[in-house]
């Protein structure tokens, strides 16, 4: 063998073992990640049980369902018309949540009547599960917002449920919990989603939560600092709100909202939840101007009785912009429809589009784009993926993606993605100073 052609056998064979080398790295390397997903995947909770708490703990729900439902189950309100009897449409949809739920406090793996399910991913980032309920942090409410007797802000939790058909579509997203399928998210009809918010607040702080289901939390000390985890506190059950698949609905969706009165009769606490409100759409051609003409939405049902159960404060001009439909505990600068509405990715930090409306929009224009009627798998923006309306979906991918940015292999082909998803992320409007930073979100 000549000399020439014995140098280039090496390099060849050197260089063949070192790609070898690499590959079978970068294959290790993988594997481990995907393990470390897996585990983060079906975490319980962001920060530890409190020492000496000897209690039940939250264990998430995460067996979705490897076939569509068969069908076989009915949904009693899919027979009732929810713009002629929203109130009766509320209450059925109510009594269905409800029901197996109540009798194992929600811990919804006991549930023997109705399988009902969580969503992974939601204990990374500090807002993240706590370990008793499962509850995440939502937005903080501001003295006088549930009530005129409110004189101090008042942390709020939830923790959310999806019945069986939306759960299918859940499990179908996460079938590799290293990989989300984003492609195709449409819940079928009969799907629930279901969210309980509870509030640190007694009811010397809001009156008509007395006798409120309570509930022990180990939640943040102060909202500032969310991964700041403190003792069990007392919660008391305040909203449920409910989203419901059905075509009939202008954006194939019907979102409601109750509230715990302890006006209601009822001897079992949680059947004392009143509906609030029912909303189909968005009422996209209510503007500030025709609402001070005397406009009124055409697409939410409001309870007459707000104002008389005080769940409407008179800090408060409505529960929803220009009256649309929201809960207490929701900001009235948004409603229901809309917020879900924005549930896409990818967003730049997973906070555009914002849930909330900038606070002050260049025209008519710009705002109303967060009160289209948007149909159910209709990204909010060209070039997203739509969540079809579930912001809890939504958050699992947000809490997803900040953790493979701190966990994901440095291979040639992570980098490549890292770079094409910054691509992506690009805000959908100009921005402006005068724009909101997102603190209302």
């Amino acid at each position: 063998m000549s000399l020439s052609r014995f140098c280039k056998f090496s390099v060849l064979v050197g260089t063949t073992g070192v790609a070898g080398a690499l590959l079978f790295q970068q294959h290790r390397q993988t594997r481990e990640w995907q393990r470390a997903a897996r585990r983060e995947f079906s975490r319980a909770s962001y920060n530890s049980p409190p020492p000496g708490y000897r209690g039940p703990l939250f264990r998430p729900r995460l067996d979705f369902p490897p076939k569509p439902p068969s069908g076989d189950e009915t949904f009693p309100w899919l027979d009732l018309d929810f713009k002629t009897e929203p109130e009766r449409y509320l209450r059925t949809v109510r009594d269905y949540c409800l029901e197996g739920n109540i009798e194992c406090d929600f811990r919804v793996e006991e549930n023997g009547r109705r399988d009902w399910y969580h969503i992974p991913w939601m204990s990374f980032l500090p807002t993240g599960r706590e370990p008793i309920h499962g509850m995440t942090m939502e937005r903080p409410a501001a003295p006088g917002m549930l009530a005129d007797t409110q004189r101090r802000r008042l942390q709020t939790w939830a923790v959310a449920f999806y019945n069986a058909p939306g759960a299918f579509v859940i499990g179908n997203v996460w079938k590799e919990p290293s990989r989300p399928k984003l492609d195709g998210v449409v819940f079928p009809e009969g799907t629930i989603g279901l969210k309980l918010l509870f509030t640190e607040g007694s009811a010397e702080d809001i009156p008509y939560l007395k006798e409120s289901p309570v509930w022990h939390a180990a939640i943040a000390r102060e909202p500032e600092a969310p991964g700041d985890r403190g003792p069990p506190v007392e919660m008391r059950l305040i909203q449920m709100d409910v989203a419901v698949r059905d075509e009939r609905a202008d954006i194939g969706w019907v979102f409601g909202t109750f509230v715990y009165h302890s006006s209601q009769s009822s001897d079992a606490p949680w059947r004392r939840l009143v509906p609030v409100c029912l909303q189909w759409g968005n009422d996209p051609d209510l503007t500030q101007q025709r609402y001070q003409e005397g406009a009124r939405p055409v697409q939410t049902w409001n309870n007459p009785r707000l104002r008389d159960l005080g769940i409407l404060p008179s800090s408060r001009p409505y529960l929803g912009w220009l009256g649309r439909a929201n809960g207490p505990v929701d900001n009235f600068k948004s409603c229901c429809a809309s917020c879900h509405s924005t549930a896409s990715v990818p967003d730049k930090d997973n906070a555009v589009p914002r849930a909330i409306p900038p606070k002050r929009p260049e025209n008519d224009g710009e705002l109303m784009r967060w009160f289209r009627n948007l149909k159910a798998g209709e990204p909010f923006e060209e070039g997203r993926k739509s969540m079809d309306y579930s912001q809890q979906l939504k958050s699992s991918i947000k809490q997803y993606n900040e953790w493979a940015k701190e966990h994901r292999p440095k291979t040639l082909h992570n980098r490549v993605v890292l770079w094409w998803q910054g691509l992506l992320q690009v805000h959908p409007f100009p921005r402006s100073s005068a724009l909101s930073s997102g603190k209302d979100n």
